[in-house]
C-alpha cells in the first residue's frame, strides 16, 4: 500500500463519503445509456482518483491481480510504436478499462464493509431498474411489455447489470444473515422491480447471467434433490423449446428472442462467410474468424505480444455497424479474439490466470465458515463465470456497460483474498 501526505481531511469511512461515492457510481451507471463510452471512460478516471485523494492512500494488493492486468498493458505501449495517434489512443481506452475499475475496486474494499456495499448495490440497482422501466414506457409505449424483444430493446440501453446484483442481493442475503432489508415486502419488491427491468432489456446475455448467480446461490441454498430435479427440469424446457422452434417457420433474429436463444451458439461460431447477409446475421462469429485471421499474419513478435493498441481488424467487406460502414474494426464482440489480436498469446494466457485466480478467491469464499465469507465467495464466482461467459459474446472485460461487475470483482478480492472483509450489522442509515 502506498501511502501519500495528507493534504486534505477527508474521513473515508464517513457515511456521507460512502454515500457520495455511491451516488457518483449510480450517476456514471445513468450517464452510459446516454452519453459517450469516452466520457464515461474519463468520469471513471476521475473517480479513482477522488478516492486517492479522499483516503491518501493507494491500494494495489492482491499484487498479482494487479500485475495480470496491468503488465500487458505495458508491453502493448512498446507493440504499439508504429501505431498511429487515433488508433493508439483508441486502444488503450479499451485496454485500460479493466485495469481501471479494478483498481477502483481494491480501494472501495477499504472505504466500506462488505454489508455497506452489498446494501449500496441492491439501492443503486433498484434506482437503475425504475429509471429504465419508466424511460422504456415513455419511449415505446406499454406495449413494450408484450413484446420487449422487438418493442423495448436498445430503445433505452442494452442493459444493467446493477439490476441483476440487485435482485440476486435482495433474494439471497436473508440466507446469508444479512440485514439488509428490513421486511419481506422490500424485499420482494426489489426482486419484482428488477426483474421487471431484466424482461425489458431482452438480452440474452443478461438472462444467462442472471442464471449463472443463481447457479451458484442454489449450490449453497438449495437441498441437492431439489437442485437435481430443477436441473433436469431447466434441461428438459430448452429441448421442448427447441423443437417447437424448429418446428416453426417465420422466426428470425430479428423479430424472436427465443430464436436468437436458441441458435445462440450459431450466431457466435467461429467461421469464415462470403455472402453479405449471412455476415450480418452471423457477425459476431464471422469477426471472430477474421480476428484470428489478423492474428495469424502478424509477425511471431506480435503472435507472442500482440500487434498492440493501434491493431485493427480486416472485415474484408463492408458492414454497417452503429450507422457507420466499417472495413476495419478496432473492437470485436469476442473478448478473447480482441485480446489475442492486441495482446497476443501472453494476454490469453494472463487473462485466463486472472479468471482461475478469482474463481479461486471465490472458492475460498465459498468453503468458509462465516456466513458473510460464503455470501461474498458465491457472488465473486458468479460474477468471474458472468464475466468469462460475456467476455466471450460483448467484449465484457472491455466494456462500461459490465464496470459494476468489474469494481466488484475488485472489490471482493481486495477483501476475501486477504482476510479483510469486515462485517459491521446494516442500521439502514447509510
Amino acid at each position: 500500500m502506498f501511502k501519500i501526505k495528507q493534504i486534505v481531511t477527508v474521513p473515508g469511512k464517513a457515511v456521507f463519503t460512502r454515500a457520495f461515492l455511491m451516488a457518483l457510481l449510480f450517476a456514471f451507471m445513468v450517464l452510459y445509456f446516454f452519453v459517450s463510452n469516452k466520457i464515461i471512460w474519463i468520469l471513471y478516471l476521475l473517480y479513482l482518483g477522488l478516492i486517492l485523494l479522499s483516503r491518501m492512500k493507494l491500494t494495489l494488493k492482491p499484487e498479482l491481480i494487479t500485475i495480470l492486468v496491468t503488465l500487458p498493458l505495458l508491453w502493448g505501449l512498446f507493440m504499439s510504436l508504429n501505431s498511429d495517434f487515433y488508433h493508439f489512443v483508441q486502444g488503450f481506452f479499451y485496454l485500460s478499462i479493466p485495469v481501471i475499475l479494478i483498481i477502483t475496486g481494491f480501494q472501495i474494499s477499504k472505504i466500506f464493509t462488505a454489508e455497506q456495499y452489498f446494501l449500496y448495490l441492491l439501492k443503486i440497482g433498484n434506482l437503475v431498474a425504475l429509471l429504465f422501466i419508466v424511460l422504456t414506457i415513455f419511449r415505446a409505449g406499454f406495449g413494450a411489455f408484450i413484446s420487449p424483444y422487438t418493442q423495448s430493446r436498445f430503445v433505452v440501453a442494452s442493459g444493467a447489470p446493477a439490476c441483476i446484483i440487485s435482485l440476486v442481493i435482495a433474494a439471497y442475503s436473508e440466507h446469508f444473515g444479512l440485514r439488509i432489508l428490513k421486511t419481506s415486502g422490500a424485499r420482494y419488491l426489489s426482486i419484482l422491480l428488477n426483474l421487471t427491468a431484466i424482461y425489458l432489456f431482452a438480452s440474452r446475455t443478461y438472462w444467462v447471467i442472471l442464471f449463472l448467480f443463481i447457479f451458484f446461490f442454489s449450490i449453497k441454498t438449495m437441498k441437492k434433490d431439489k437442485l437435481i430435479f430443477y436441473g433436469f427440469l431447466i434441461i428438459g424446457c430448452l429441448l421442448l423449446m427447441t423443437a417447437v422452434i424448429n418446428s416453426r417457420t417465420g422466426l428470425t433474429f430479428q423479430n424472436s428472442f427465443l430464436y436468437k436463444l436458441v441458435w445462440s451458439f450459431t450466431e457466435i461460431r467461429v467461421g469464415n462467410l462470403s455472402n453479405y447477409e449471412d455476415i450480418n446475421t452471423y457477425y459476431r462469429g464471422y469477426e471472430a474468424y477474421k480476428s484470428w485471421i489478423t492474428f495469424s499474419e502478424g509477425t511471431f513478435l506480435e503472435k507472442i505480444f500482440g500487434g498492440g493498441y493501434g491493431k485493427l481488424v480486416s472485415l474484408d467487406t463492408e458492414v454497417l455497424l452503429d450507422g457507420k460502414y466499417w472495413s476495419e474494426v478496432p473492437w470485436v464482440h469476442n473478448g478473447f479474439f480482441f485480446i489475442l489480436v492486441k495482446q497476443g498469446v501472453l494476454g490469453i494466457i494472463f487473462v485466463l490466470i486472472f479468471f482461475w485466480r478469482i474463481i479461486k478467491t471465490g472458492m475460498k469464499g465459498f468453503n468458509d465458515l462465516n456466513p458473510l465469507k460464503q455470501f461474498s465467495g458465491l457472488f465473486l464466482l458468479g460474477c468471474a463465470a458472468s464475466m468469462f461467459t460475456a467476455n466471450y459474446v460483448v467484449c465484457a472485460l472491455f466494456s462500461h456497460e459490465m464496470a459494476i461487475l468489474i469494481i466488484t470483482i475488485g472489490f471482493l478480492c481486495g477483501g476475501i483474498l486477504h482476510d479483510t472483509l469486515q462485517y459491521e450489522p446494516a442500521t439502514h442509515k447509510n
